[in-house]
């Protein structure tokens, strides 16, 4: 299955600043959170959404999906013990993410 998802960074950084930094704790992985630029965040949050609705497994939760880099800087996710590849892009006010799940 394949995900995809589109975060608005302006909308994105009103809940943000709303839930006081409980998203950032909940949602984010410390190793997540080296670049806090707003458009990297939303990048993750786009590529972690993704990743969800291609998993399509209900329960999936923002903090159970690990976004990381491979040795070229590739970035891939991972939630319990499966792996996807995805992409991640922002421009301007947007950010977006597609994600597929890595067959074994």
């Amino acid at each position: 299955m394949i995900g995809i998802d589109l975060v608005f960074i302006p909308e994105f950084q009103r809940q943000l600043d709303a839930s006081g930094g409980a998203v950032l704790e909940t949602a984010f992985h410390v190793s997540e959170l080296g670049d806090k630029r707003i458009e990297h965040l939303a990048g993750i949050w786009a590529a972690k959404e993704a990743v969800i609705k291609a998993r399509g497994i209900e329960g999936t939760r923002f903090g159970d999906v690990l976004i990381s880099h491979d040795d070229y800087g590739m970035p891939r996710a991972t939630v319990a013990d499966q792996s996807y590849a995805i992409s991640i892009s922002h421009h301007g006010e947007y950010a977006v993410a597609v994600a597929q799940k890595i067959l074994s």
